[in-house]
């Protein structure tokens, strides 16, 4: 199965935020993160 974790971050009614989406792949024997390209930290502060 995979699926696609999808976060929001911005302030409640405010004019801007950031969608960030991990898509993971379950298996029986455990789960793999399928995107290889890291988030800034910068921007995750």
């Amino acid at each position: 199965m995979t699926l696609c974790a999808e976060s929001y971050l911005g302030e409640v009614d405010g004019p801007d935020g950031v969608k960030l989406e991990e898509q993971i792949l379950v298996t029986e024997t455990g789960y793999r993160q399928l995107g290889s390209f890291p988030f800034e930290e910068n921007l995750l502060a």
